[in-house]
């Protein structure tokens, strides 16, 4: 089965268990006043975690990526200049003896003969694992260049040069006032891909993806919109506030956001200038620089991403 029809029998499947979803208590606040609340202290956590066509959850999974939460906590936060933060992923493992258990039970029923009874599959058994590390930068007012999670390394990170996943301020109060600003990924030198024809590529291959997606999501996939030479190194703001709904605190709150673009991502950045997080991002092949990824087997590399999904501003949460 190729991987286009695997997200589409996966999200099909998202849609049916939507309905057994718990009821979670909403904010009464207003998207900018919930955005203007949303600063950090130390000890706040920030959740994040991937996503593929800009959707997360199993669908990251059915694509043969890690479904994996990534906890990120606030050590040091001085507004604006710097931050210094601890993370971990924890998923859950099949242990070695439930893998050999399965392998035999499979072996066993390959080669049982008619009539006689066969016992029940073991039910896997699994153990946590927990990967961690940490991140600094002081370079919060004027990086030109974001760290991502994915780029972390395990263990200490050391001081980055980069802002990590917030805007710096000053690209921050370009955007918001003139509605345009320059920043780099930090994958590769953005400067040197050649512009001609590769954004028709990207446009060819999200069209195919829409074509499947709409009757499932009523949407195209984000940053689906037809890319232009002008936009394609500069990052252009959406003349409009957009909104995004995340949990506070396990209050299901919507925020405003500044929604932008260019060849490489769409972003959308909580609108606080004290705290320009970057809630949202979602990457285009044209991020690697490597259009190979433009193909079904690259979707999970090619079209990547990660999204904000809680922040707890209680300490201790």
């Amino acid at each position: 089965m190729s991987s286009t029809h695997k997200i589409a029998l996966g999200l099909m499947g998202l849609v049916l268990l939507g309905s057994g979803c718990t009821t979670t208590d909403v904010s009464s606040l207003a998207p900018e006043e919930a955005s203007a609340a949303l600063t950090l202290a130390v000890g706040n956590q920030v959740v994040v975690e991937p996503t593929i066509l800009g959707v997360g959850g199993m669908v990251v999974g059915w694509l043969g990526a890690e479904e994996e939460e990534r906890v990120l906590t606030i050590n040091e936060w001085t507004t604006g200049e710097k931050v210094s933060l601890s993370w971990t992923i924890s998923t859950d493992v099949e242990t070695a003896e439930s893998i050999a258990a399965r392998e035999a039970y499979d072996q066993q029923y390959a080669t049982s003969p008619v009539g006689v009874e066969i016992p029940d599959e073991p039910e896997p058994q699994y153990e946590k694992k927990t990967v961690s590390g940490s991140m600094a930068s002081e370079m919060m007012a004027q990086a030109d260049t974001l760290g991502l999670p994915e780029s972390w390394p395990v263990g200490e990170g050391g001081v980055s040069t980069t802002s990590l996943i917030w805007l710096s301020r000053s690209h921050y109060d370009e955007l918001v006032n003139i509605r345009t600003t320059v920043v780099s990924l930090g994958f590769f030198d953005e400067s040197l891909m050649r512009v001609e024809d590769v954004t028709g590529k990207i446009q060819s291959a999200v069209e195919k993806l829409s074509g499947l997606l709409d009757p499932i999501l009523g949407t195209a996939p984000e940053g689906a919109a037809e890319e232009t030479e002008g936009s394609f190194l500069t990052l252009e703001a959406d003349p409009e506030w957009g909104e995004y709904t995340l949990l506070v605190d396990g209050t299901k709150t919507t925020v405003r956001v500044v929604e932008a673009k260019n060849a490489f991502a769409s972003y959308k950045i909580l609108a606080n200038p004290e705290n320009p997080l970057i809630l949202k991002i979602q990457l285009t092949p044209l991020s690697q620089g490597n259009l190979e990824l433009l193909t079904s087997d690259g979707f999970a590399e090619g079209f990547g991403g990660y999204q904000v999904t809680q922040i707890n501003q209680k300490t201790g949460s």
